[in-house]
């Protein structure tokens, strides 16, 4: 019994690596069809990259590699675009501290234009790349992803498994890394490869985490949720640079404009500059929405970390363990920064209220500045009116007595009175009528600006009634406001006649309008 239990045993034992093989093919057809919608969001994508440009010389890498005492360093390192295939087969190296070190991580930093959405690397190097680290899907899927964090199916192959992940928050970053777990018979470490596309800032964060002054762990150096890890770190230090920034400029503001009760080093009111200050805060609350943008993106980048460690699939390791403590870290810091932000944008509201009701009494005062000046004017010129008045009759009868309506020379001595001459009366002859025809013209002027002033009131009228234009007073000018009245009056009767008629209502004729 013992013998064909063994014999069993060895039968099996043969038989596994077929076994093996079989179910690799169904893990890999499993996957490929995971992939369809990946594939799909990826072809009808409008905002693909464009061409690479191939005048590129080299790229920067930044590696990650173990040496035999299981310390891990940190190199910055710049790759010829000739030496391409080379640099992708070295895994393992002589160290010049002696013995060998392995590679743990390898990302690359292509230049990349936003302007015209342009990874600047030869097309010849970047499918190189693509191909070895195994990221062709995710290259292509990423542009259509704004903000959030991906993994697609893993992928089988002889040496051993790879997965591809993303993560996006354009236009300031994309990065889309791979990490494979190398099977038996080859005794080698995980190895995670990637291509970080991100700005001069973002790029100069993450590289300063990883050329920190204390040396990475190498169950989180080694481990899948990395470089989300090193995106985390960034984003986190970016959200609290960029909110103490603005808290400290709203604090300025608040000295500015003297609304406050905190102990803030007060200033001149900014009287004469509310736009401007206003203007800022505008600014400023802008920046706030950017950041809680940006801290959702985090959220989810740190949720999606935490998934991808607890997963049922995964056997835990120390490095998970590692990374979900360093996760659950920044996520209660997450929190804290989400209040303080929630804080800060409140008191930028209440500057911006403070503002404008500021500006709305610097209006006041400016309109009142003008009605004073207004009276002012006014009164100068009554008093030129009464002073010109003062002087019109002297002036008028100087005027006449310098006419010859009178006799000066047949003037007796002693006599106080003037003789007229025969022009005397000519002159009142003409100066009356035509007074009088001066003060019709003017009376017929304002009549007639008094009637169109009326005619719009009315058009306005009839407008707010629903009358069309070809009933309006401008469609005939022959007729008078009444009797266009009198026709829309009939024309509503006539309608009223027919709906009785038809039995749709009942009315006596006593209740007509």
């Amino acid at each position: 019994m013992n013998l064909g239990f063994l014999v069993h045993g060895f039968q099996l034992l043969d038989q596994a690596p077929s076994t093996m093989r079989v179910v690799r093919a169904a893990h890999a057809h499993s996957s490929t069809l995971m992939e369809e919608i990946y594939q799909k969001i990826a072809e009808f994508n409008p905002q693909r990259p464009k061409q690479s440009s191939e005048v590129v010389a080299q790229f920067e890498v930044t590696e990650l590699w173990r040496n035999d005492k299981g310390v891990v360093n940190v190199y910055d390192v710049t790759v010829p675009v000739q030496d391409v295939s080379t640099w992708l087969a070295l895994d393992t190296r002589p160290s010049y501290l002696g013995g060998t070190e392995t590679l743990v991580l390898r990302l690359v930093w292509p230049e990349f234009n936003m302007d015209e959405h342009r990874v600047d690397l030869p097309s010849t190097v970047k499918q190189s790349l693509l191909t070895r680290f195994g990221l062709e899907l995710a290259y292509d899927y990423f542009p259509s992803c704004l903000a959030g964090a991906s993994a697609f199916p893993k992928a089988v192959k002889p040496e051993g498994e790879e997965q591809a992940f993303a993560f996006c928050y354009l236009p300031k970053i994309a990065a889309i890394w791979s990490h494979t777990r190398f099977r038996l018979p080859l005794a080698r470490q995980c190895v995670t490869n990637g291509i970080i596309l991100a700005q001069k800032h973002e790029r100069d964060d993450i590289k300063n985490f990883l050329n920190s002054k204390k040396n990475w762990q190498m169950p989180v150096a080694s481990h899948d949720m990395f470089p989300a890890l090193l995106c985390s770190l960034m984003l986190h230090r970016q959200i609290e640079l960029t909110q103490g920034e603005i808290k400290n400029n709203i604090q300025a503001v608040e000295g500015r404009t003297g609304y406050t009760d905190f102990k803030t080093k007060r200033k001149h009111l900014a009287t004469g500059e509310l736009a401007d200050v206003a203007a800022k805060i505008t600014d400023y609350s802008s920046r706030l929405a950017s950041t809680d943008r940006k801290s959702k993106t985090l959220e989810n980048l740190m949720e999606f970390t935490q998934r991808t460690i607890s997963s049922d699939q995964r056997v835990v390791s120390e490095g998970d363990k590692i990374m979900k403590n360093h996760i659950q870290v920044l996520q209660d810091r997450l929190k804290m920064q989400i209040v303080d932000r929630e804080y800060t944008l409140k008191r930028a509201q209440i500057q911006n209220e403070v503002l404008l009701s500021l500006m709305s009494m610097n209006y006041s005062l400016s309109n009142t500045l003008i009605s004073i000046s207004t009276l002012r004017d006014a009164a100068s010129m009554k008093t030129l009116a009464f002073v010109t008045m003062f002087f019109l009759p002297g002036s008028f009868i100087s005027a006449l007595f310098s006419t010859d309506v009178f006799d000066w020379e047949g003037v007796k001595k002693g006599a106080i009175g003037v003789p007229a001459t025969p022009q005397f009366g000519l002159y009142w002859a003409i100066t009356i009528p035509l007074t009088v025809v001066t003060f019709l013209l003017y009376f017929l002027w304002a009549e007639c600006s008094s009637y169109e002033r009326s005619q719009k009131r009315e058009w306005k009228k009839w407008e707010n009634w629903g009358l069309s234009s070809s009933e309006s007073l401008d469609s005939d000018q022959s007729q008078s406001l009444r009797e266009t009245f009198k026709e829309n009056r009939d024309k509503v009767m006539r309608e009223y006649h027919t709906l009785i008629r038809r039995g749709r209502g009942s009315r006596n004729k006593d209740d007509l309008p």
